[in-house]
């Protein structure tokens, strides 16, 4: 049986340029990009990942389709 995945991945980087991504299962059809951008804004300025900046700045947002079949085991 084959089932389609949707995610929503935000990317940010962290305070040393390292790349960080958060993954949102079954995310709202239709964001725009300025509503999405707002969101990550709030999520760097909150520190809702600790006072060590994990997110700091925002990069990219894409949705992520995976189709996914699983295999029979014998």
């Amino acid at each position: 049986m084959k089932e389609t995945k949707k995610t929503l991945v935000l990317s940010f980087t962290n305070e040393v340029g390292k790349s960080v991504n958060l993954t949102i299962n079954d995310p709202a059809e239709g964001l725009e990009g300025e509503a999405v951008g707002s969101v990550m804004e709030e999520i760097i300025a909150s520190a809702a990942f600790g006072e060590d900046s994990l997110v700091a700045n925002k990069v990219a947002a894409k949705y992520v389709i995976q189709q996914v079949e699983e295999i029979a085991l014998a």
